[in-house]
């Protein structure tokens, strides 16, 4: 086991962390996934660790999918602009137990936005999850690199999801993992104890969400 697989191994059984809430909405009665905005399929790969989940990605940044395809978690990779994917996956009558997208939405315009969650919602068959900034965050130009994909574009709120049947959960301390969060101080000091209160308080975003950095978000398709 690599090291990335074994410190996802250990990060998803940490109570509370990012990768823990993602791990417990996925649940144990998911088989097949679409993950929309793969990336460099870093964090699927931490979730998937153990699990033999037959798992499809999506990405429109070239480069990210190679580096995604060396990570041996997808079944398929597929380039090209999500939405329009995702259309074309709605026309073939595709369905997944798991429509996944983190670190996503936010790239999209707000009316780009609302058009994949309309069709994520003919894709799934059990579950929908999100996981997007609470509010709008500004990417750093130093988190871009040569990715114009990622610079964000919108904001979402708890408020959005919910209205939309979504039950929202927080993970880390609102003002803490900003672009100009207390996390990236470049005092030492500030940087290790602001993560330390984030972690401390993790129970407590977990349930209110308001007061967190990170909105995921889970639609139970069985409850429609």
């Amino acid at each position: 086991m690599g090291y990335f697989s074994r410190l996802g191994y250990i990060s998803k059984y940490l109570p509370f962390s990012y990768l823990w809430v993602f791990r417990v909405l996925v649940g144990k009665d998911v088989k097949t996934i679409l993950d929309i905005g793969c990336g460099d399929g870093n964090f699927m790969k931490g979730l998937a660790v153990g699990e033999k989940w037959k798992i499809i990605g999506i990405d429109i940044y070239p480069k990210s999918l190679e580096e995604a395809r060396e990570k041996n978690v997808y079944a398929d990779l597929i380039k090209g602009d999500i939405i329009k994917i995702a259309k074309d996956l709605v026309n073939k009558k595709q369905k997944f137990d798991l429509v996944f997208c983190s670190a996503t939405i936010e790239h999209l315009s707000k009316k780009d936005g609302f058009i994949l969650l309309r069709q994520v919602e003919k894709l799934a068959s059990k579950k929908i999850i999100f996981g997007t900034p609470n509010g709008f965050m500004n990417n750093p130009k130093k988190f871009l690199g040569e990715n114009k994909y990622q610079v964000h574009k919108s904001g979402w709120t708890q408020k959005e999801f919910e209205e939309l049947g979504y039950k929202v959960y927080g993970a880390g301390l609102k003002g803490v993992w900003s672009e100009e969060g207390y996390a990236r101080s470049n005092i030492p000091l500030v940087s290790i104890s602001s993560r330390l209160l984030s972690l401390m308080l993790s129970p407590l975003l977990y349930f209110f969400p308001s007061l967190s950095e990170d909105l995921i978000s889970l639609k139970d398709m069985g409850s429609n």
